[in-house]
């Protein structure tokens, strides 16, 4: 099982990354890593050389790790969760040709990580053309005590779109349980305690303490009541 402090040391691997623009990772995990408390962890891969893939809007494809960064062109945006998860006709999405990587070797972990909460007007929009739900069943080769979604911050539209209202907290939960219904859901960052920054990961579906006390603030440990204090219900 990937502990709660296995999932914060996996989404520091990558900490040179989050000087770019927000991004998307996988990492694949022996059974000897799921279970470490406190360890650095080899994924076989210097964050340099992924960085300089991702700068050049590639994806980054290695034998345990995936990476990516939105891919942006003057017709659309492709979310960086959703590079990793979808494929074509001919090829395996780089989630895909990741987790089989991991072949019949038991114990084995999987950690899905996001800079952001994946967002209700696209990625975790059911409706959506390009939402990532569709891909989602690749997770369920593992069990839920080896396999993760993590993220660090909430997403919140209204910083990027002026004027647009980020929705109700009924469609934020909502959303989270998609999530949760393929691999469990836990928000990993830095939260103030007692007047200290200290590391910490919360499950947001099934402890509801967690889902409205961390999991949907932008801004304080108090989640739901801060992000959702200066905005009217909408619908996305």
């Amino acid at each position: 099982m990937c502990s709660v402090s296995c999932l914060f040391i996996m989404c520091l691997i990558l900490c040179v990354l989050s000087l770019l623009s927000p991004y998307a990772m996988a990492v694949l995990l022996t059974q000897q890593q799921c279970s470490q408390n406190g360890a650095i962890f080899d994924v076989g891969v210097q964050p340099q050389v992924v960085q300089n893939t991702l700068n050049d809007n590639k994806v980054y494809t290695g034998n345990r790790l995936i990476a990516a960064t939105p891919l942006k062109t003057s017709l659309y945006i492709d979310h960086a969760e959703y590079r990793l998860l979808s494929g074509d006709n001919n090829n395996f999405s780089p989630m895909q040709t990741l987790i089989n990587n991991a072949g019949s070797n038991a114990g084995q972990c999987i950690v899905f990580f996001s800079t952001y909460s994946p967002c209700l007007e696209k990625c975790n929009n059911p409706k959506g053309r390009y939402n990532i739900l569709q891909f989602m069943n690749v997770f369920q080769v593992f069990d839920n005590n080896r396999k993760a979604f993590v993220f660090s911050s909430v997403w919140d539209r209204s910083r990027n779109h002026p004027g647009v209202t980020n929705p109700d907290r009924e469609w934020v939960v909502a959303s989270f349980q998609r999530i949760e219904s393929f691999l469990p859901l836990y928000r990993c960052d830095r939260f103030k305690e007692n007047n200290k920054w200290v590391n910490r990961c919360y499950n947001c579906v099934t402890n509801p303490d967690d889902l409205y006390t961390v999991c949907m603030d932008t801004n304080s440990v108090h989640c739901l009541n801060v992000y959702f204090l200066s905005f009217p219900p909408s619908i996305p």
